[in-house]
């Protein structure tokens, strides 16, 4: 059986992701680059042997290295759909050192004409500047870009404010957490199920 780093520290999901959100500026913006530190920082005020702590740290790599790894192959190919058709594609995430250490694995590090992390950039989505980042890198006026994304960390409403058209995708978050999606909708402009539907939106 594989284990989450919550369930290695003998937490339910909801606690240990409460404790998650806190200060996640402080990991995200790559202030903390070290992950046993990271989990510590997370875990702050709990009296967590230093072993359980280590292997905390360890399945919550193993974890996010597997989501990684297990990139949805329809997803590839539309990347490569848009590439083909001449279309720039970018990633902008908001990330910490554990999210990011095994990025050159994915699937997907090959497949975007520009990637920013906030890890790197030292700015978080939704600041506004973390989306001009982006479209220097592309080139591009915000006007002729698309932004998608599943609504975290208020993404849509930083897009939207940036000058960019707003796709919120509900495939992934439907089964997570759909009593978000009424709210995360007031900062979309277009909605889809499926992310294919972009090439619906992209003329």
């Amino acid at each position: 059986m594989v284990e989450n780093e919550y369930q290695v520290l003998g937490m339910s999901r909801d606690d240990f992701e409460e404790r998650n959100i806190q200060d996640y500026t402080d990991r995200a913006c790559g202030n903390i680059r070290d992950p046993l530190e990271m989990m510590a920082h997370i875990l702050r005020g709990l009296d967590i042997p230093a072993e359980k702590l280590r292997r905390a740290a360890e399945a919550r790599i193993r974890r996010v290295r597997r989501g990684l790894l297990g990139v949805d192959k329809k997803n590839l190919a539309l990347l490569e759909n848009f590439r083909r058709r001449g279309i720039k594609t970018a990633l902008l995430s908001n990330v910490d050192i554990i999210d990011i250490l095994h990025w050159k694995e994915c699937p997907l590090s090959g497949c975007f004409d520009a990637v920013v992390f906030s890890y790197d950039a030292g700015l978080l989505k939704p600041d506004p500047r973390i989306y001009h980042l982006i479209l220097e890198k592309l080139d591009l006026p915000p006007e002729a870009c698309l932004y998608t994304g599943d609504g975290g960390h208020e993404e849509l409403r930083g897009a939207r404010e940036s000058g960019l058209t707003t796709v919120l995708s509900t495939e992934y978050i439907a089964g997570l957490w759909p009593e978000k999606i009424r709210d995360l909708k007031k900062d979309a402009d277009h909605v889809i199920n499926r992310l294919e539907e972009l090439e619906e939106l992209i003329v």
